[in-house]
């Protein structure tokens, strides 16, 4: 098993939100701005899923603002172990209670983090 080597402009990427507000808007502006930037965006339904197909490399990157450890635990160890990168959102180093994440190649990683805090995606909108 190992993690893509591909740089973002020929990433597939991958992201998710949960069914309220907070989550979808920063996720919305995730894909907006970084669906400009990669091949293609993908939306399969579950983070284990898109956690170990980006171990795998059949995915460059996913990112998602608020997940919990029981969908993230396995795959953050899956990505890890296949040399990939796990941060949260805004590329601080991920914990078992880190909510927000990015998981991805190490080509991808950077500008990834990068092209989210751009567009302000660092975990969910204070919606108050």
């Amino acid at each position: 098993i190992f993690c893509g080597l591909e740089r973002l402009e020929d990433a597939v990427v991958s992201t998710g939100f949960a069914p309220n507000e907070a989550s979808l808007r920063p996720m919305l502006r995730g894909m907006q701005a970084v669906g400009t930037r990669c091949r293609t965006i993908r939306m399969l339904g579950s983070a284990a899923i898109m956690l170990a197909w980006v171990g795998c490399g059949r995915l460059s990157a996913y990112f998602e603002a608020d997940l919990n450890a029981w969908d993230t635990a396995a795959g953050v160890l899956i990505v890890r172990e296949a040399g990939g990168l796990v941060t949260g959102l805004d590329g601080s180093p991920h914990k078992i209670a880190t909510r927000p994440l990015i998981a991805s190649n190490a080509a991808a990683h950077d500008e990834l983090v990068a092209v989210l805090a751009e567009a302000k995606v660092t975990g969910l909108d204070d919606l108050s």
